[in-house]
């Protein structure tokens, strides 16, 4: 029989499954599945951070926003803030000049309501950019004000059921002390993925952040 030792060793290490199941930051360590659609230039090399090093970051703004367009899916637009992000890590001055296109952006004109997707943009941007500090190499400014969170479900309320913005919601509480948050956000998401999607794709690929809770929720959505 195991000893009383052993046994409170391995109930130690159970404890930390959930821990050691999230590899790293999820807005910045989990690329999502984005298929062919259109991103920033990035590497071919295999792994999470493979930006090319002869981007000219001095574009960064520029290309970043000219691929948020209005048709472009949400799934896409967190792709590619990821990169810009991992981008920006290394550049503060190009990171300012992201930060404030996208704030330009949020701004209603002629006091009309501000466009969901631009909100969505730079809330996660914000929270992404925030989780490239531990990064190699990272030369962050000061983090942004914003309350990128905050922002997400400020979008989210504006348009309503949105299975990938749900899942962005989830990948930005994805920590222990917001897990009931995060858990709501990814039931909801898992709710609006088509089979076969790439949503569908990006959750299989990211079943090392979330261990079981996929699984779990699925099959009780099933009884």
């Amino acid at each position: 029989m195991p000893s009383r030792l052993s046994r409170t060793l391995v109930l130690s290490l159970l404890a930390l499954l959930p821990a050691a199941a999230q590899a790293g930051p999820p807005l910045i360590c989990f690329p999502m599945s984005i298929g062919e659609a259109r991103s920033l230039a990035w590497g071919s090399g295999s792994g999470w951070n493979t930006p090319r090093p002869d981007y000219d970051r001095a574009r960064l703004a520029e290309d970043t926003l000219a691929l948020l367009g209005p048709e472009t899916p949400v799934l896409v637009r967190m792709e590619t803030l990821r990169r810009a992000a991992i981008y920006a890590s290394s550049d503060p001055a190009a990171g300012k000049r992201l930060f404030d296109a996208l704030r330009g952006r949020v701004a209603p004109a002629s006091g009309g309501k501000a466009d969901p997707l631009a909100q969505f943009d730079l809330g996660y941007a914000v929270e992404a950019y925030r989780q490239t500090r531990p990064m190699r190499g990272s030369v962050l400014a000061a983090d942004p004000s914003e309350d990128g969170y905050a922002l997400v479900r400020q979008a989210l309320a504006a348009r309503g059921p949105d299975a990938e913005m749900q899942y962005a919601a989830a990948l930005i509480t994805c920590d222990r002390d917001r897990r009931s948050l995060s858990d709501k956000h990814l039931q909801a998401a898992l709710t609006g993925t088509r089979e076969g999607s790439l949503l569908s794709r990006t959750l299989a690929a990211h079943q090392p952040l979330w261990g079981d809770r996929i699984q779990g929720f699925r099959a009780a959505a099933a009884r």
